[in-house]
């Protein structure tokens, strides 16, 4: 496993802000529908489009789960246009593809940041996306990194756009969305929760993404 000397916090600038309280409730809630599953729980996050902010959250969830002491990894399924890397600023040279096409072991490709979060990027771009993550190669991948973690959190290309985040969600515990207020249509949240449900995918919850707030007691006031 690779290790990497940064240190993380929330990527929002004040870990005591309206944001950071925002993913522990996330956080809360996730644990809550948790409650009876025993083992490692899987959670992919996906969105209906790009750009609705599914990659931030899922560092930050990440992140989130890592501050209570659990083992959280978070692999990062959109082999279409990844951006984890980018968001924690590492390498991206071995990743997931390389893993699942076999060039490479999810042991020396891992990076951890710390003892409690680490990172399996998304490696070179691939021809084939869709058969890479719809393959039995994934399905054990996740299988077997269930034994090492707590908590693994997945981040997918949009549901609404092409079919990756089906096959990752398939084997997770559920999805949880990503919407973007004033962006996100409600045809398209429509359309990829009758994709869910055709595929018989729980849908863990939905996390509005990019509402404005005036001030500190404004967001409280609507919170509440």
């Amino acid at each position: 496993m690779k290790k990497s000397n940064k240190s993380y916090g929330y990527l929002a600038s004040d870990v005591q802000s309206a944001v950071a309280e925002s993913y522990k409730t996330i956080r809360t809630n996730l644990q809550f529908l948790f409650t009876r599953k025993e083992g490692c729980k899987v959670i992919t996050i996906s969105s209906p489009q790009a750009s609705d902010g599914k990659t931030t959250n899922s560092v930050n969830l990440a992140i989130s789960f890592s501050q209570l002491g659990k083992k959280v990894l978070l692999i990062d399924a959109d082999l279409r246009r990844p951006s984890v890397y980018r968001k924690l600023k590492i390498e991206n040279n071995d990743g997931l593809s390389g893993v699942l096409a076999g060039f490479c072991s999810p042991e020396k490709t891992i990076v951890s940041i710390n003892p409690h979060f680490s990172v399996l990027t998304s490696g070179a771009v691939p021809p084939n996306p869709s058969e890479l993550l719809a393959s039995k190669d994934f399905e054990s991948l996740i299988e077997k990194l269930k034994a090492s973690y707590d908590y693994i959190i997945i981040d997918t290309a949009p549901i609404g756009i092409v079919s990756d985040a089906l096959s990752v969600a398939r084997n997770s515990d559920g999805v949880l969305l990503v919407i973007k207020e004033k962006v996100t249509t409600y045809q398209a949240f429509e359309g990829v929760v009758d994709s869910l449900k055709l595929a018989d995918i729980p849908l863990l919850g939905v996390v509005l993404n990019g509402i404005t707030s005036n001030n500190r007691y404004h967001y409280y006031k609507n919170r509440y």
